[in-house]
């Protein structure tokens, strides 16, 4: 029984360490603050256009425990965002990290929580251990970097605005540590339209009970509702500050859903909250994170150079997932991580790695998704599922389908049916 050392404890890490698990070998999880889930804390969405057939398609391939565990606490369905049209639903965020811990320690994963990583120990290609803030060393035959691409507080400083303790909460637990970055391997990130690099964190969450009453109980039976934006607040260059990647209608309106605790507005970009208690309903609003509405993390630093089936180029024993592998979404964070999981266990094994065909969604997915990052296009405006180039892709090449039958029927024919939950040791 191998050891396989995830660093990064949000979906992307929790998918990797179950895979790794399931495939039989000794997994501990690492992650630098008090919780695991990581961004899904605020994400709140998940499952809409492509993503319904690529969830149902890796819980074909025997992965499906996390996105089970998300239906499980979801608390609004067939939510309809501007851009994400169909089969899209939203789970209670205040939930999330509870529920996902359970399903992680349930197979077996040991985790370690508040335990920072800082450096790596190597020898030519291959990692040998990560150390830890405290000073203790983590051995393993096979590492997975999931530690993200958000912060920390020296990064959004200086090509943000500058820390408002958002939810990656780097005053308290310390700014984020790359496997990659340490080890010597090669990263890339997008760039803001001025030059910078990085992507602004475009979302607000508002504390609910600062609504006007009649819009809480909207939101709260609707799921998600519009408000008209009064025109002298909208504010096309946002589109720009947030890379381009969402519709005007997130410019022109506030597209606020209910994820619990409280309100999302997705994709609103810097607003000061003088402005933003203009808006009909948020006369009292009060921001809950991040703490104040003008400034936000800074993402996308640091995405590895990887191959298809996620394993970081250069090394011979260090795969990747979620946004280090440059996955942006809760789904692309799930998938990539089952994905890099199951193949640091093959290669603890000796085995060759899964590429899945393309001939499903997530096989073509991720060889398109490659593809862009080789070529720098993914670096611009990112690649999703649910929206953007791939969702178009996908419906042209007629690899969308809602038939949950028939995603079963092409898994089989690939003869990878359950490959996930199958033991793969020496």
């Amino acid at each position: 029984m191998a050891r396989v050392i995830v660093v990064g404890g949000g979906l992307s890490g929790c998918g990797a360490a179950i895979a790794a698990r399931k495939a039989g070998h000794e997994v501990t999880l690492l992650e630098r603050t008090d919780m695991v889930a990581g961004a899904a804390v605020r994400a709140g969405d998940t499952g809409g256009n492509g993503c319904f057939t690529a969830q149902h398609e890796l819980r074909f391939l025997g992965g499906g425990e996390l996105f089970d565990a998300l239906a499980s606490i979801k608390l609004h369905d067939n939510v309809a965002f501007p851009d994400v049209s169909i089969h899209g639903y939203i789970y209670n965020t205040g939930l999330v990290e509870p529920t996902i811990r359970r399903v992680v320690e349930k197979v077996g994963v040991k985790v370690l929580l508040e335990s920072r990583m800082t450096n790596v120990v190597k020898e030519g290609s291959q990692i040998k251990a990560v150390k830890v803030e405290d000073g203790r060393l983590v051995e393993g035959e096979v590492f997975v970097d999931c530690t993200g691409t958000r912060g920390g507080v020296a990064i959004c400083n200086k090509y943000g605005k500058g820390c408002v303790m958002c939810l990656f909460r780097c005053v308290s637990f310390g700014d984020r540590v790359s496997i990659v970055e340490k080890a010597g391997g090669k990263e890339s990130f997008r760039y803001q339209p001025d030059g910078k690099p990085g992507r602004i964190g475009g979302g607000i969450f508002l504390f609910k009970d600062t609504l006007a009453a009649d819009l809480k109980a909207r939101i709260e039976e609707e799921g998600l509702v519009r408000i008209p934006l009064p025109k002298h607040l909208i504010d096309y260059s946002h589109h720009q500050i947030l890379s381009g990647n969402r519709s005007n209608d997130f410019l022109e309106n506030i597209v606020m859903t209910d994820i619990g605790p409280v309100a999302k507005c997705s994709a609103i970009g810097p607003m000061k909250l003088d402005k933003l208690r203009q808006v009909p309903g948020l006369e009292n609003a009060q921001v809950e994170d991040p703490r104040s509405p003008r400034w936000n993390h800074v993402s996308d630093i640091g995405i590895a150079e990887r191959d298809n089936s996620l394993k970081v180029k250069g090394f011979a024993n260090l795969f990747c997932a979620g946004e280090k592998s440059g996955q942006t979404s809760v789904d692309g964070a799930i998938i990539t991580g089952y994905l890099a999981g199951h193949n640091a266990a093959r290669n603890a094994a000796g085995a060759d790695p899964l590429e899945l065909p393309t001939s499903l969604a997530i096989g073509d997915y991720m060889a398109f998704a490659t593809e862009k990052l080789r070529t720098g296009e993914a670096l611009k405006v990112g690649c999703r599922l649910s929206r953007g180039e791939y969702w178009e892709r996908m419906q042209e090449i007629g690899l969308f389908t809602d038939d949950v039958g028939k995603i079963k029927s092409r898994v089989e024919k690939t003869g990878l049916a359950g490959i996930l939950s199958r033991k793969v040791t020496d």
